[in-house]
């Protein structure tokens, strides 16, 4: 194995430059732009001034370095450009400190042309003719070439120039086009945002975002490809390599310098060669975020400290409740505290939730509260997301006694057995925070129970989640390959979510192939029951009713398929009877048999009532019919849909045995029932009205039997249903030969719903649509100007009912 890199954590520009190309992710384009800025700059007279923003962390540095690498290797830009690249902890107060050190750093880079030696002169001088002696040698030296100044901590150099030093730097770069300036700060700071400030407006910003999960996965993979593992850059690309960096995502906040320490460790087998590492630079980091911590306010600091002992995000209300203060007084502290870079806030429905902008300070406070020096949270965290509980307690037994890695192991299982799989929480909480409140409400239960089956079934589905099925397939391909080490039953699971994904699409073949594997596999019973069922819908939705009802024979025959689902299977299996032209009488029998079965669920055995009351309500056996819809209101627990189809289906046998009596009493106990429910069916209705409308009775007859119709919906308070379903009527009128040809028949008709409703408002647009709908039918449905009564909605409505082509 070759060397390994030489990756320096807080001091990339010690990196060799070709390593820091080589781990190069996410800023490709902004760091070639960069460098056209910069040509441009120099070779021409208009300067530009870049600054990058970021937190500690996030590669500012990484940028730079590579920026000033790359422009070295441009030799054209050596007759153009000279590059002063300051050293970002020294300290300047005053204009002429700040050209002093440019001028040294030219010193160092161009040793030909610049000398410190001859800097010896100004310090005979006082302050202001130091400065002007100085701008002028700086100036001559420079000749024809432009000043590149690499500034790194702007915010710190304006904080100690102030505004006077500020304001001076400003004026001699106007009055000096020669200079352009490459700059990164943590923060815009008020000497850059505000309007009275030297610099507003100066900078081109580029605000630094951190890594995404895919960034995340593709700088590790870099780092190992970079010292040789290339099995480690394959793992990373693979469904469990892209789960764990997901999960880790979570801890790091996808700061580039937390992976970049982690990196040292998921390319090495030791776990001391990480915590080493780890430590000395949260040891390094500490006393800064310390120091910032203690310029807040005490208010202030609170907040801090207290989202810093969180795992999650976490509300206004809650830190108000722990930290005893006022809603209000808290909100606007955080307020404060998002402007100036402390913390981050997510949505969540109507609230917000806060946490820690940045994982360091999170870190750097947990050392400092930690005096019984246990094992760093963040490490026993990253071990539980990397290992799975074998691997940890395998890992373990290698250990030493007294090593570190013993320590965090051996924490890391503890804190399994506390709080279960962290890597299965986080991959739901990162799903989650993704997807956004209402879409997470419908996929985190989802995502969560695949979680527990395999961390790969949960990375999949929730790239379904997000709509890129064709990640979601891809990781599902990974998991059901042949050389795929994958339990059988997770292989199922797996295929089960294809299937739904090809169905969703449309592509009924493919989502076929995936339940057929399912069935081959034949991993578990109520894997294989699931895929039978699932199988069989579809091949009713493609028309292939005979395959379906073998599928739904198989489950029939399982001997250790649950009732339940055998009853399904009836209940599916009839229904596809029924689908056949002829009907078989087979659909009988498969009711039946749901009835007779013991054990079955009461909704279900109410279908099976229902349904075998249709067929014999089609084949005019009304006798049975009745009883059978008698016998589903018998079950007081019965849903409130069922009771509504029950007593719509009495009403008609009831109509075609004459008894209109019964027909309105079935009506408007139906009407009831379709209130407590969300979805009231209107073409029950229309089968009532069709009847009715299709019957050759008196006019009196008629008119009193379309009053009682509208009682019954008025005692109700349905006339949005009765609207519907008399615009619903059109079509049967429409296709029916016999009722469309009887034009006096017609016009009886909808002067008796007009005399009937002509004082309740809310059928006052529904009527103007069927008495246009029926003067159009007596037309012979030849005269569309008819239609021209109604507005243009109201038309498509009206198309749309009589199923004719909408006009443009």
């Amino acid at each position: 194995m070759p060397d390994r890199a030489l990756l320096s954590v807080f001091t990339p520009s010690r990196t060799r430059p070709e390593d820091l190309e080589a781990i190069l992710v996410q800023r490709q384009d902004l760091l070639d732009d960069a460098i056209e800025r910069v040509r441009e700059s120099a070779t021409t007279d208009n300067k530009h001034h870049l600054l990058f923003v970021g937190a500690r962390g996030t590669g500012k540095t990484h940028l730079v370095t590579l920026l000033v690498h790359r422009l070295g290797l441009v030799k054209e830009l050596n007759k153009d450009l000279r590059i002063a690249w300051l050293n970002e902890d020294e300290t300047s107060t005053t204009l002429l400190e700040l050209l002093r050190r440019i001028y040294l750093a030219l010193t160092k880079r161009y040793p030909e042309e610049y000398s410190e030696e001859s800097l010896e002169p100004m310090f005979d001088l006082g302050q202001p003719e130091a400065e002007q002696w100085l701008s002028q040698l700086l100036l001559k030296s420079l000749q024809n070439h432009t000043l590149l100044v690499v500034v790194e901590n702007l915010d710190a150099l304006f904080q100690g120039l102030g505004k006077s030093g500020q304001q001076k730097l400003r004026a001699f770069i106007q009055e000096n086009p020669v200079l352009s300036l490459v700059a990164t700060a943590q923060r815009l700071v008020d000497d850059l945002t505000k309007r009275t400030s030297a610099f507003f407006g100066f900078f081109q910003t580029e605000q630094l975002k951190p890594l995404s999960v895919k960034q995340a996965a593709e700088l590790i993979g870099k780092i190992a490809t970079l010292n040789g593992q290339a099995e480690i850059a394959t793992f990373l690309h693979s469904a469990t390599g892209q789960s764990r960096v997901r999960a880790l995502h979570h801890l790091s906040g996808g700061n580039h310098r937390i992976y970049i320490v982690l990196s040292q460790f998921i390319t090495r087998e030791s776990i001391d060669d990480l915590v080493v590492p780890f430590t000395k630079m949260v040891d390094e980091m500490t006393p800064y975020y310390q120091e910032r911590i203690r310029w807040l306010p005490p208010q202030q600091r609170k907040i801090i400290e207290y989202l810093c002992a969180q795992e999650r995000p976490t509300s206004v209300k809650e830190m108000a409740r722990k930290l005893f203060a006022k809603h209000q007084s808290i909100s606007s502290q955080l307020m404060d505290l998002r402007e100036k870079g402390y913390v981050q806030s997510s949505p969540r429905g109507r609230e917000s939730l806060y946490e820690i902008a940045e994982p360091l300070m999170r870190i750097c406070i947990e050392i400092k509260e930690n005096q019984t020096r246990e094992p760093l949270r963040m490490l026993v965290d990253f071990l539980r997301v990397w290992y799975d509980g074998q691997e940890l307690s395998t890992r373990l037994k290698k250990c030493t006694t007294e090593s570190m890695a013993r320590i965090y192991l051996t924490m890391a299982i503890e804190r399994n057995i506390e709080q279960g799989n962290l890597r299965a929480r986080l991959l739901v909480d990162g799903y989650c925070a993704e997807l956004g409140q209402e879409q997470a409400s419908q996929w985190n239960l989802r995502i969560e129970a695949y979680a527990k089956e395999a961390e790969e079934l949960a990375l999949a589905c929730g790239e379904w989640a997000k709509e890129d099925s064709t990640q979601a397939l891809a990781i599902i391909d990974e998991i059901t390959a042949n050389n795929s080490s994958k339990l059988p039953v997770v292989k199922s699971a797996a295929w089960l979510l294809a299937s739904e994904i090809h169905h969703e699409e449309a592509h009924f073949e493919k989502s076929i192939t995936s339940l057929s594997e399912i069935i081959v596999l034949n991993a578990t019973p109520q894997h294989t029951i699931r895929a039978l069922l699932r199988r069989a819908i579809i091949y009713r939705e493609i028309d292939k009713p005979v395959r379906a009802i073998e599928d739904y024979s198989r489950v029939i025959n399982l001997t250790d398929a649950p009732v339940e689902q055998i009853a399904q299977a009836y209940i599916s299996r009839g229904t596809a009877y029924v689908g056949l032209n002829p009907i078989s009488p087979n659909a009988i029998y498969d009711y039946s048999a749901v009835i007779d079965l013991t054990g079955v669920p009461v909704d279900l055995i109410e279908q099976g009532y229902c349904l075998r009351g249709l067929i014999y309500l089609e084949q005019n056996d009304l006798d049975k019919a009745s009883n059978d819809f008698e016998d589903v209101l018998k079950v007081k627990e019965n849903s409130a849909f069922v009771h509504e189809m029950a007593y719509f289906a009495l009403a008609i046998t009831s109509d075609i045995n004459g008894d209109w009596e019964s027909v309105i009493n079935s009506v408007t106990c139906g009407l009831r029932e379709g209130r407590k429910h969300s979805n009231p069916r209107p073409d029950f209705l229309e089968s009532i009205l069709g009847s009715l409308c299709g019957n050759m009775l008196s006019a009196r007859v008629m008119k009193n039997r379309i009053k009682d119709l509208v009682q019954a919906h008025q005692e109700n308070e349905e006339f949005s249903r009765l609207g519907e379903s008399l615009i619903g009527n059109l079509s049967a009128i429409y296709r029916n030969d016999d009722m469309s040809s009887n034009s006096n028949g017609l016009e009886a008709w909808v002067i008796g719903w007009e005399e009937a409703c002509k004082e309740i408002d809310q059928l006052r647009l529904p009527l103007r649509i069927f008495r246009t709908g029926i003067d159009f039918i007596k037309s012979g449905g030849e005269d569309r100007g008819i239609l021209l009564d109604l507005n243009q909605e109201e038309r498509k409505v009206l198309e749309q009912a009589l199923g004719l082509e909408i006009a443009s």
